[in-house]
């Protein structure tokens, strides 16, 4: 056996997951929150969860985020949790409070509003980080996977119907699922996974289907139970590459390699900035000595996508997404602009895309040092 099998099946992660606070919020409160109009955002999320902001992104803490998995003391990493005892309201509310209780299925938009784009998926209640980050992965360096793998099939009951294509072991699994989703009511706002673009579905059903498939469902899938979606809080986001694309996993633990051995392995799955193989990276269950993720803003145990790489001011930066769409780490991190070349997979014209990484998009550049230290691993299918 190799260094490097050796280093992969030990990288491997098994259960990352952490929920979006500022979903979780908005489920709580019962409706869609504005949060570029809220004066003081860290305030509102203290306030609901009933925790302090520099508490809630490690499991140490017992924070609801992570509600359903907890942190092994021994092993300092993280198990699925099937204790029923109540830990906060906020907890509460994560595991149990939408059985039912204030929940419409309604279809609330168009399968594509524009195009498949990185920045649509949006987590949302769920600690399935690991899975929106890698469809956001796929979004982009692999855009016509999802644009070519998802058909229209028809009406089922008044309910429009999509066909979406994963793969188990190699084997296609098609999912027809309805547009129908579960919706917060009276408000008619989003529960789980949601699109940035107001009116588009795909991240959604993408979400919902994979739920389905892995519950083993038959026959078209149309409404889910909360235990339904509980049921697949926490994993490993190269697994679920491989699960969107059918492409070879691979895994890397940084611990087991240099800073040049990562920047290396990264650029080799980029062309002129952006990775053309998708990538994802995931945080340590709980902070590791020498790293505060609480003053960096860095998650534990979340998973972020991989869009490429930057170089400036003789530094070397790996580029990451935050699937909640904000949350960006603040430390070591380049303020400019990034320039990446893409080339659209209908053989047209490419151009540069330009992300500001000063907006607060889940968009950000930390530096390679950083990187290696904060981070457990990253992977890549291919």
């Amino acid at each position: 056996m190799t260094k490097e099998t050796v280093t992969q099946e030990q990288a491997k992660p098994e259960t990352i997951g952490v929920i979006n606070p500022y979903a979780l919020v908005e489920s709580m409160i019962g409706k869609k929150i504005n949060w570029k109009a809220v004066h003081n955002q860290q305030k509102l999320l203290e306030d609901t969860l009933g925790m302090p902001y520099e508490k809630l992104f490690d499991p140490k803490h017992n924070s609801p985020l992570y509600a359903g998995l907890k942190l092994d003391q021994k092993t300092q990493k993280m198990v699925r949790d099937s204790s029923t005892a109540t830990l906060s309201k906020a907890h509460d509310f994560a595991l149990n409070v939408r059985n039912g209780s204030g929940i419409v299925w309604s279809d609330p938009g168009i399968f594509f509003e524009e195009a498949t784009e990185t920045s649509d998926p949006i987590q949302g209640g769920l600690g399935d980080c690991y899975f929106i980050a890698a469809l956001a992965s796929v979004a982009w360096a692999r855009t016509y996977i999802i644009a070519q793998r998802t058909r229209a099939t028809g009406t089922s009951q008044q309910a429009f119907v999509d066909m979406i294509e994963f793969f188990k072991n190699g084997a296609s699994v098609k999912i027809d699922v309805t547009e129908n989703l579960p919706l917060n009511s009276p408000s008619n706002s989003y529960i789980y996974c949601r699109s940035s673009e107001t009116g588009e579905l795909w991240p959604a059903l993408y979400e919902k289907a994979y739920v389905f498939m892995r519950k083993g469902g038959s026959g078209v899938c149309d409404q889910l139970t909360t235990a339904d979606y509980n049921a697949i809080a926490g994993g490993d986001p190269v697994a679920s590459i491989a699960t969107l694309t059918n492409l070879t996993p691979y895994y890397y633990g940084n611990n087991a390699l240099s800073e040049t051995e990562i920047w290396d392995k990264i650029r080799q799955n980029c062309l002129s900035y952006k990775t053309f193989n998708p990538m994802v990276a995931w945080t340590y269950s709980t902070a590791p000595a020498g790293v505060n993720y609480s003053s960096s803003h860095i998650v534990a145990n979340h998973a972020y996508s991989i869009l490429g790489w930057h170089y400036s001011n003789n530094r070397k930066y790996v580029v990451l997404r935050n699937p909640w769409g904000n949350t960006e780490a603040t430390l070591n991190v380049d303020n400019g602009t990034w320039m990446a070349w893409d080339t659209p997979y209908y053989n047209g014209p490419g151009w540069w895309r330009a992300a500001n990484l000063q907006s607060i998009d889940g968009i950000f550049a930390l530096r390679l040092d950083t990187f290696k230290q904060a981070f457990a691993g990253f992977g890549v299918g291919k």
